[in-house]
């Protein structure tokens, strides 16, 4: 009874969230104001439903984003363009490195994979002022390359990854060689298959980390028109809140789309492991 009441608290505290800016995007603005009125009377004498439900629901925020709000549209690719580049750039770039690591036979890599993952925990507050001198002598700040090179380069796939591939049975590996597979024939054709789920996992993490960054578009970039959804949103002035909903409901849809073509993969993944147990 405990742990399906905490499931329960879990599960309404994460959908909570989610529940609120779908509401509040029916909301006409004047509806929206007027809540947020409310937050701000610290005398308590509105009731204020935590449901946020729209008494006179309506789709005039989305028309007006849709139809009257080119910078959206600006903002929309921009995110996909960048978040696109990232994340094939960290395939390109970090699942080779991964296996290396996992499967290498330098002497120090096991040294060097620590010290590679110890940068992962480092916040982006320490490694901003490094970041953006380098950025400045390579002549990229204010581009998206400033937000896309760096992040190529992110831990966090290696450290998702690298446990898939260092499980991989050795003895299938030495088959391979046998039947004179060479060292890549072997990575694409049998490391990549099997650690499949996790460089999917990885894509999804680093998919919803990138999606919603905020501070390096702040630090690095200047320009509007290369401004993403979230500083698209943060700039929405209050006499617009209900954009910012709006807004927020069209940029949660991408990640979403992303969980349900690749669940499939990872339901399989995790059928496949139970039956091994």
């Amino acid at each position: 009874m405990i742990k399906k009441s905490i499931a329960i608290s879990v599960l309404i505290l994460t959908i909570y969230p989610i529940l609120f800016i779908c509401l509040g995007s029916f909301m006409g603005n004047e509806e929206v104001l007027e809540y947020i009125s409310k937050l701000n009377d610290v005398s308590g004498h509105d009731y204020i439903s935590f449901l946020f439900i729209p008494q006179f629901p309506t789709l005039r925020g989305y028309v007006a984003l849709l139809f009257d709000t080119p910078a959206f549209f600006i903002a929309f690719w921009n995110s996909v363009k960048v978040t696109s580049l990232i994340l094939v750039g960290q395939v390109v770039v970090n699942v080779p490195a991964t296996w290396w690591f996992a499967q290498g036979k330098f002497k120090y890599r096991k040294v060097l994979y620590n010290f590679y993952i110890i940068l992962m925990v480092l916040p982006f507050v320490v490694t901003m002022l490094p970041q953006y001198i380098v950025l400045k002598k390579m002549g990229l700040l204010d581009t998206h390359a400033a937000l896309i090179l760096p992040a190529i380069f992110n831990t966090l796939s290696i450290f998702v990854i690298y446990p898939y591939f260092k499980s991989i049975p050795k003895h299938i590996i030495e088959s391979a060689k046998i039947d004179g597979a060479s060292d890549v024939q072997i990575f694409w054709k049998i490391g990549v298959p099997m650690c499949l789920p996790a460089i999917i996992i990885s894509v999804m993490l680093n998919l919803f980390d990138y999606w919603g960054s905020l501070e390096q578009i702040l630090i690095f970039i200047k320009s509007k028109q290369l401004w993403t959804l979230p500083v698209f949103i943060s700039g929405i002035e209050l006499n617009q809140a209900n954009l910012a909903f709006v807004t927020s409901v069209i940029s949660i849809i991408l990640p979403i789309l992303f969980m349900k073509v690749t669940k499939k993969y990872l339901l399989s993944d995790s059928l496949n492991q139970a039956e091994e147990k």
